[in-house]
Order: structure tokens, then sequence, then C-alpha cells
């Protein structure tokens, strides 16, 4: 009885409360009439509105108190009113003078435009709705990334990102406050992010501040939501023919404030791509494809006086099992196993015991792990593939060689960190330390054939170093950082910051300073700098993302050093309208003690043609003769130094009013990214000098929308070769165990009877530095969606277009000698035009 009482008098005071409030409203025009989409503003508050086409604007529920209201549109003379509520409705009409100057045109926005505060440069905010439906991007996050300036993919295949010519292994990903090693999918093809379940996505492509480090080129910070609050229980399910993802929601149940999310996506390249393009006799029919699935969570509880905790988690698992039999009508046969796992377990707790400090305190635990076996006979890579399509598996013997290896892999991170903010008059303090204790397994063994050996020794395409490596390594890192955003005035603001950083590996401790501004040159015109230092430790979690295996063995790291980039940024950003905004940035990248594997002079082999001779037989050729060159090992070593460079200019139409149908972007970057090595200068091999995106999405009607991306690239660099040259390989005449003979490589030619045996080439590269550029880069991808009420559900519908006009891309040359002993040259190409269609539907 007494709970009913006390249940009764709470309801009163509530209600008296709701009667002690008061109203604002009123009409808002210019000489001529009423003025639609106005910005209202009450000062100091959360409150906000817009006038609608009749000019009118209006505030219920106001609490007692004196209040500045702020008046502003595009084109007008911003005016400012001081009102008093006490309990009453208060009708306020303005008349706004129009303006030369535009003053404060972005009052009323969405949650995806920089405040003037934020002195961050080079920040792409990308609301996740944009991931979903970017034509060509198959609902990926990175690969929606791809589309933005600064920014491009190595390939068609991959999600990964190359930031402003640095390789994808320079790049920190974070996901809900917990670094990610491994964030691909399908070997690359897709991500891990679930657009569905994102909340935010930021990317820093060049002079991230002081909490980020660890890396020398841009951050990737997202964050999964929480679920919804308004009903135990909810969902949606989204379909198409290459993959499903559904996610379960709602708010926590017996009364525990908080929510919960589980959301779970599979591929279906093995279940529904597998048997259409078997039948279609496109492959065959033991040919398997890769599957990935995994299960995501997060579960909040809380805010309880000014606590908050979050439980995240994520098991996933990538597999392909492939099996290719000698009745297989390609030239190889091929066995691979291989299963990748990605697993994240995470608790954070919020504290915020006041409006001004706020603290948080993050544990994780995360590991990538995975084993492969391959086991295949491959064909000569000198030869033309097409020719022996159809060959009989005994005729193709003399040129097919062994390549197998065994592999397994461990990467297991255990993270503490602390994050502290403190806010003082408009000043803003942060600082936090943590520390990650990693243990890393690496167990790699190869098996193969010494021909083929020869051929990866000569050529500069294959990065790896095959030789066995074993290891397991303990790793301890150390973290702190400390900075403050300095409100120096309303309009410019100074974020002094430095970072501190101790790498267990090379017992060596590294601090970082940097600092950023940001000034408003006008309401609608903001510059903004960046100038800072950066360190990134060596790390099997890093390189293999190079496939360059290095030894990190002690005695191989006592001289080695951090990898080093300082960063000079400097932007303008500039609004045209109250929807129209262009970003102008340049930025310089100093990259030193870059880690590269060191070289050893060795020992090779060259012959020279007989004059008059045949040189299709080893009689043609003169006898081998050794000269010295520079050979790859697996040590790390700081030899490389570099810089990346360039211009960006971003135009993009923000969807802010409640009429538009047009949004989108316009980006160009004209960039150069440079190497050296042992003093030479070389194109990084992501060197693309203009990249152009226009991106544009429309709403047709009520129910259906376009979108259209198209894309440009200037081609990448590669090595062109020189020619041929008889493959040469050392032999072990003296039976010793020692090959130290060096012979021309010949293969029998027809039958036995006629015992000739002719000279085998292989495609000469020469020194291998980079000669040449890929044709350029376009495609264009569109994308139309049909929006349906049915069975009171809201459904959406999708064709999805890649590659419209079906360019073939080049991803790369395949050179094989032909039967006149000429060089001969085919290209792979990246994605022929796909359509694919799916579904969506929100319960």
């Amino acid at each position: 009885m007494f709970r009913h009482i006390i249940l009764f008098f709470f309801i009163v005071i509530i209600n008296i409360s709701a009667l002690a409030q008061g109203e604002l409203s009123g009409y808002i025009k210019d000489n001529e009439g009423p003025l639609q989409y106005c910005n209202v503003i009450i000062q100091d508050t959360k409150f906000g509105n817009t006038s609608d086409k009749n000019g009118f604007y209006s505030f219920k529920n106001l609490p007692d108190g004196k209040y500045r209201i702020k008046f502003s549109l595009l084109g007008y003379e911003t005016q400012f009113h001081n009102i008093e509520i006490l309990n009453n409705k208060i009708n306020l009409n303005v008349v706004l003078k129009s303006s030369v100057i535009q003053l404060e045109p972005i009052e009323v926005k969405d949650s995806r435009i920089q405040e003037v505060n934020d002195t961050r440069t080079s920040l792409i905010e990308v609301d996740p709705k944009d991931a979903k439906i970017l034509p060509g991007a198959g609902e990926d996050v990175l690969r929606t990334l791809q589309s933005l300036p600064g920014v491009v993919a190595p390939n068609d295949f991959s999600s990964q990102l190359v930031v402003r010519g640095s390789g994808p292994d320079q790049n920190l990903i974070i996901m809900d406050d917990v670094e990610i090693f491994n964030p691909y999918r399908l070997y690359g093809v897709i991500s891990m992010f679930n657009p569905e379940s994102v909340s935010e996505i930021n990317l820093v492509t060049g002079g991230f501040p002081s909490r980020y480090g660890d890396r020398l080129s841009a951050v990737l910070d997202v964050v999964n939501r929480e679920g919804s609050r308004k009903s135990y229980f909810s969902g949606s399910v989204n379909a198409s023919i290459i993959d499903a993802n559904i996610i379960f929601e709602g708010k926590m149940p017996l009364g525990i404030e908080g929510s919960w999310l589980v959301s779970s996506r599979r591929t279906y390249y093995d279940l529904i791509i597998e048997p259409f393009v078997k039948n279609a006799g496109l492959v065959e029919e033991n040919v398997n494809f890769p599957h990935f699935y995994d299960v995501q969570s997060k579960i909040v509880i809380g805010p309880y006086d000014g606590n908050k905790f979050t439980l995240n988690g994520i098991y996933s698992r990538d597999g392909v099992d492939v099996i290719s039999s000698k009745e297989r009508k390609t030239p190889d046969s091929i066995s691979v196993y291989n299963i990748t796992r990605n697993d994240v377990a995470s608790f954070s707790w919020d504290y915020a015991p006041t409006s001004k400090i706020y603290n948080k305190i993050i544990l994780s635990w995360y590991e990538n792990s995975g084993a492969a076996t391959l086991s295949s006979k491959i064909l000569d890579p000198s030869l033309q593939r097409d020719k022996f399509k159809n060959t009989l598996a005994d005729t193709l013997a003399p040129y097919l060689y062994n390549l197998a290896f065994d592999a397994n892999f461990s990467y297991v991170k255990y993270s503490a960190d602390d994050r502290f903010t403190y806010q003082w008059n408009k000043n803003i303090f942060e600082a936090g330390a943590g520390m990650d204790y990693m243990k890393n397994i690496i167990d790699f063994k190869f098996n193969i054939a010494p021909e083929l050996l020869s051929i990866i020794a000569s050529n500069p395409q294959f990065r790896a170093v095959f030789d066995n490596l074993r290891d397991i390594k303990y790793v301890n890192k150390y973290r702190a950082f400390m900075q403050n955003n300095f409100a120096i005035s309303d309009r410019l603001f100074l974020q002094p910051g430095v970072r501190f950083d101790y790498y267990d590996l090379l017992s060596k401790y590294y601090i970082a300073p940097r600092f950023a501004f940001s000034y408003a040159l006008n309401d609608i015109t903001t510059l903004r700098g960046v100038w800072g230092i950066y360190y990134q430790s060596p790390g099997y979690e890093k390189f293999f993302d190079q496939n360059v295996m290095y030894n990190f063995n002690k005695e191989k790291v006592v001289n080695l050093e951090a990898e080093k980039a300082i960063h000079y940024v400097l932007s303008i950003e500039r609004w045209l309208s109250s929807e129209w905004n262009v970003k102008l940035e340049g930025y310089y990248k100093d990259f030193r003690d870059l880690i590269i594997p060191q070289k050893f002079t060795g020992n090779f082999y060259s012959v020279d043609p007989i004059p008059g001779q045949d040189q299709r037989y080893t009689s043609g050729w003169t006898n081998p003769v050794s000269f010295k060159r520079d050979s790859l090992t697996q040590n790390p070593i700081n030899n490389s130094y570099g810089e990346s460079y360039g211009v960006e200019v971003l135009i993009s139409k923000k969807n802010i009013l409640p009429d538009n149908v047009l949004s989108g972007w316009v980006s160009f970057a004209h960039a150069y990214a440079n190497r050296f090595d042992n003093g030479k200068k070389q194109p990084f091999r992501f060197d693309q000098r203009n990249t152009f995106n226009i991106v544009l999405n429309y709403q047709i009607n009520s129910w259906l929308d376009f979108g259209m991306r198209w894309q440009y690239g200037s081609g990448f660099p590669y090595v062109e070769p020189n020619g041929i040259k008889p493959r040469i390989i050392l032999t072990d005449q003296n039976n010793d165990g020692k090959p130290e003979t060096p012979i021309i490589v010949t293969r029998e030619i027809g039958t036995p009877a006629y015992n000739k045996r002719e000279v085998v080439f292989d495609v000469d590269f020469g020194t291998g530095e980079i000669n040449a550029y890929k044709p350029a880069y376009h495609r264009m991808d569109i994308r139309f969606t049909f929006s349906a009420k049915i069975f009171k559900k809201n459904w959406k519908f999708y064709l999805d277009i890649i590659n419209v006009y079906n360019r073939a891309n080049v991803i790369g040359y395949d050179y094989y000698i032909t039967e006149d002993l000429k060089l001969g040259r085919e290209a792979s190409t990246m994605f022929p035009i796909i359509p694919t269609i799916g579904l969506s539907v929100k319960f």
C-alpha cells in the first residue's frame, strides 16, 4: 500500500512539473513572405528546430527559465532574441534581413559535420547507411572507404585500405576500443565490420592525435551500436545471393537498465555461387568455394549513477577445402585446406561522476590464428597456360613442379587501457595509459622444387621469402598519452599532445610529440593543421599483411629501430551553402627507418648466346659464368626511407533538410609515393598519381532510390621484364649433398628416340626495378533500391550491378615464353560485370 501511495505522489509531481512548462512558437519571414528551413536554436541547450513551409516553428514543454534564441538561415543576417518562460506561452515572430555575408549557416546539422573545436585534420566520418547502400561495395565498410579521397584499394578482390601512399600494414584499425590485426574475411575480399550493427565509422588519413599510436599512416576507428531499447525483442534480416545477415536486439529483461544485440553473417559462395558456376561449366566439379561466418554481440548495462558497463564478443571463422584431381582440364593440380579464426572479447567500464569528468577502462582479449596446408603440382610459370588445358597428365609430367607448405600461426593479445577526460572551462584534457601482452606463434614449412626456387629468386613480383620459419614470441608493449584542447577563443583551438611507447621486442622507448590547431576564418570557413611524429613497432602481426616473412629472433633485432613517420597536414574547409561543403587538403609524410629484408651478395650465373648456333639447345649458349648480385634474406633491417605527398579535394552534398533527394560526393587526389632503398629512388608499389571518385544517391520517389559510383585511378607501378634467359640451377654432381655446379636446365621434347632436350627459359626481370605503370583503372557501379510495405513490415529490395560497362581492369600480367623464343604476355583482370540482388526487412 505504501508503494502505491509513493507512486501516486510521484505521478502527481511529474504532472505538476509538466504543467509548469511553457511553449515557444512563431513565424519567420522576410520582406517577401515565409521562410522555410530557418534554423531555430535555443542556445546552451539541446533544443533545436527548423521552420516549415509556412515559416512556422514551435517548442513545447520548455522548463521555466531565461533563454537566448538564435535564428539563422543562409543568405540572411542572424538574429538573437532573449525570452523568459514562466509557465506561459510565448509567440515570437521574426523578420530576417537578407545579407551578402552568409553567417552561421550550419547550426542545425547531422552528427557527421565536424565541429570547429575538433582539431583533427584528414577526418572522414562515414554514415553506416552509406556503407549499406553504396553501389558496388557489397555492403562492406572498408570497401565504402575506398571511394574517399586519399584511399585506394590494392585491387577489386581486396577490402584492404591503401591510405596516402602507405601499405595496409601501416593502418591502425580499432573496433570498440580493441585493436584488430586482421579485420579481413575470405582472404581480404570483405571485412569483419557489419554495417547493420555499426554506429560510427571514423577514418583519419593523416595527423591523428596522440591517443592513437604504433602505426605510421592512418587510423580507422569503428564503434558498434548498442541494441534498441524500444522493446524487448526486435531485429532485421538482410539477404542476397552472396550472403545473409541477421540481427536480434532489444532492451534488457528483468527491469535491468541496458540493451543487448546479436548479429550473425554468413557468405554463400559455397552454397549458391558454387553450384551455379559448376552448372554453367565455368569451373570443374572438384573445385570448392570458400565460406565465412561470424557471430557478434554487444551487451550494455546501465547507465546507473554515471556508470555503464559494456561486453563485446566476436566469433569468426573463414574456411576453404579445395581438392583438384588429376582428371581436371586445367594443367595444375592442387589440394588446399585452410581455416582462419578471429575471436574478440572485451569489457569496458564508463564512469562519469560529474558532467566534467569521464573515465573509461577497457580490458580485452583478441586472437587471430589459423592453419593451412597446400599440396600442388604447378605448371612451369614460363609456359603459356592456355596451351596445356586439355593435356593428359602423363604428358604434363615434365612441365609440373612440386609446391607444398604447412603453416600454422597464432597472434594472441591481452590488453588493458585506462582513459581519462576532464573538461575545465572550455578546454578538454585527455590522458591515458595501457599495455599489451602478446604471444605470437608461427610455424611455416615449405617444400618447393629447385626450378621454382630459381624462378622465385629472379622474380621481384614474389615478395615472400620461402625459408622455413618457426618462432614463439612473447612481447609486451606499454603506452601512455596526454593532450589538451585549448580554447584560445571561439574561433581558435590548439591541441598539443605527446605519446610514450615502450616496445619490449626492441627494449627501446619512443616519445612522439604532436600539435594540431583549428581556426575559424569566419562562420563558414575553417583552417586546420597538424604536425606529428609517429612510430610503429616491428611484429609478425603487422608484416604478415605484407606477405613478407621476417625473422624477429632476439639476435636479429639487436640493432633494429621502430619505423618512424613525420606528418605535415594543412586543410581548409568551407560551406558553400547549408548543404554543400568543399574541403581542400595538402599533406606530406616523411617515412624513416623503414624495415626491409636484409640483402646479401651471392653468386648468380649468366650465359651468353653463341653466334650462329641454335639457342633452343645448350650448344647455342656459353658455359655459365658467376657474377655477384644481391639476394633477400629473412633478417629485418632499417635500410629504407620514403615519402608521400599530395593534394586532395572533396566536394560533398549533405542530406540535412527533410526534403533532400540528392546526396553524395566528388573527390580528386593528386599524390606521389616513393621509396628509397640503398639510396635508390623508386615509386612505391601503391603509387597512384591520380584518383577520381563520383558517388551519388538520388531518391526518385517515395519507393525508389538510385545510387551510382564511378572510380578512376591511374595505374599502379610494376616491373616490366627485359626479355628471356636460360634457366640455370645448381646441381650436386659430386654427390656430396652440396649443390655447387651450375647447369642450364633442359627438358626432353618429343619421344625418347629422338633424344632431344631443349633449353628451359625464364622471364628476365633484370634488377627488378620498377619501370612501367599498369593501364588506368575505371569502373562504374549502380544500385536500385525498392521500398515496400508487406505484412505491415518495411521491406527493401535492391539490384546492385558492379562494373556496369564490363571494363577489363588489369591486376597484373602473366609472362610466358613462345615457341619462337619470344616473350608473351597475358593480362589478368579484375571484376567483370556482376549483378547482385538482395532484400532486407526489419521486425
